[in-house]
């Protein structure tokens, strides 16, 4: 089953989209904010196209739901389904500029006055670093406001990262280069074994080693240095008393685990891993290796923490492998001269370059199934669908996707300066210890 895509044309420096808003970043130094709803419904030609352009690239967590996973499990079912698909896999969905300014939202000149080097999208601000610092700007605003992003952004710390990526609760981990790893943390309950490296913004220090870019893996955080050995920073729960005695958990910091440890790595050269939620991976000359994290393993059930699972090879005109990521479709690694999506069925699909930027979104509520590629004349934008039809828990790609429990908790028990009431995903087996406040 091969992914859908929309192309669209330009020259782009960056990409997010969040809550129905599509952000694409100039090199003339503009941000443009599109209504990406408007977008995808102008390319639906005929009422049979509805369904498959929905799931596709609207709403890509509908499928997941276990009401439907059931249906699945029904031949008929899934076949007509596959079959909406595959009848828009051959669509031309192509915009242009004049096309694609039909549904311009707002137009400015990117906060900060620079191009970001990196940017995330979170609880409706907009998180960049560029040259001078880490910045934070309110956006999913009011379409009658002047701007769509705010134009006077904070400034968090003025430390020169690299690389930032946003968990799924209110912390965001910070790669600094030779300054090391470190963290936002914006929960109300913090780590009682970290330091802070800012009076008034609460960043802390996980480790001085070397950072070129890092992701969640559950609680933990995996620290991927391109010139240094990589490590799993892992973190633990421990229940302390706030100020009126209630229970309150803290995710301190524990211990951190070598990537050669990890894969029982005994040679003296270094490799490229990287890690998200359940899977770790490590590049070798000619392809990589998986390592399958069970986060649910300790002392008292026997579970095996760290399981290998295999290799994949890759073809040689591919180049050497320089990046990689993670979503619930499959394994993005980028080479020197491809991207390639290994995708959770095992099979493998690969975008030629040279490639300026991609983009995934396995922690989004509705565009987990998006694969955004910025190439020197366009960006491309995938909707990968056949992983809703697996078995989630043998995959050897991708990351698992977990029908999770909905607890109802009180915002303003974790988070700063709220009374929101918000859903939390708690998986079943886990432990008071292991809520992920």
């Amino acid at each position: 089953m091969q992914p859908l895509k929309i192309t669209i044309l330009g020259d782009y420096f960056d990409c997010q989209i969040y809550r129905g808003r599509l952000y694409l970043w100039t090199f003339d130094g503009d941000i443009k904010i599109y209504q990406w709803s408007d977008i995808v419904k102008s390319l639906v030609k005929k009422e049979t196209e509805n369904i498959a352009m929905t799931f596709s690239f609207l709403d890509g967590n509908y499928l997941y739901k276990s009401s439907l996973i059931e249906l699945f499990k029904d031949s008929d079912f899934r076949k007509l389904l596959i079959k909406k698909f595959s009848s828009i896999k051959n669509k031309n969905l192509i915009l242009d500029i004049k096309s694609l300014d039909k549904f311009l939202l707002g137009q400015q000149q990117s906060p900060g006055n620079l191009l970001p080097t990196d940017t995330e999208i979170y609880s409706n601000k907009l998180y960049f670093i560029n040259d001078i610092g880490l910045f934070n700007a309110s956006v999913h605003r009011s379409k009658s406001d002047k701007f769509m992003v705010s134009s006077r952004p904070s400034k968090l710390w003025d430390c020169n990262l690299l690389s930032i990526k946003a968990n799924n609760y209110p912390q965001l981990a910070l790669s600094g280069g030779n300054e090391g790893l470190f963290e936002l943390n914006m929960s109300k309950s913090k780590p009682s074994n970290l330091k802070t490296v800012e009076t008034s913004t609460p960043i802390y220090q996980i480790s001085k080693s070397h950072s070129s870019f890092s992701n969640y893996s559950y609680l933990n955080i995996y620290n991927t240095s391109l010139v240094e050995e990589s490590f799993l920073a892992m973190f633990k729960w421990n229940m302390t008393k706030d100020k009126n005695n209630k229970d309150l958990p803290r995710r301190d910091y524990d211990s951190s685990i070598k990537d050669k440890e990890l894969f029982n790595d005994t040679s003296n050269k270094h490799f490229i891993s990287w890690g998200i939620e359940d899977k770790i991976y490590k590049a070798y000359s000619g392809g990589f290796e998986i390592i399958k994290y069970n986060n649910y393993a300790n002392e008292n059930n026997e579970l095996e923490k760290f399981s290998r699972l295999g290799e994949f090879p890759l073809q040689e005109w591919k180049g050497k492998i320089i990046n990689g990521g993670t979503a619930h479709f499959g394994n993005i690694v980028e080479c020197e001269n491809a991207l390639v999506v290994v995708k959770s069925t095992n099979e493998m699909f690969t975008i030629d370059g040279p490639i300026t930027r991609w983009r995934v979104y396995p922690r989004s509520m509705n565009y987990e199934n998006h694969l955004h590629v910025i190439l020197d004349d366009r960006i491309e934008i995938y909707s990968f669908n056949h992983d809703y039809f697996l078995n989630q828990s043998n995959k050897n790609f991708g990351i698992e996707f977990k029908q999770d429990k909905h607890t109802r908790f009180s915002k303003r028990s974790f988070f700063e300066d709220t009374n929101e009431s918000i859903f939390i995903n708690v998986p079943k087996n886990h432990l008071i210890g292991d809520l992920p406040f």
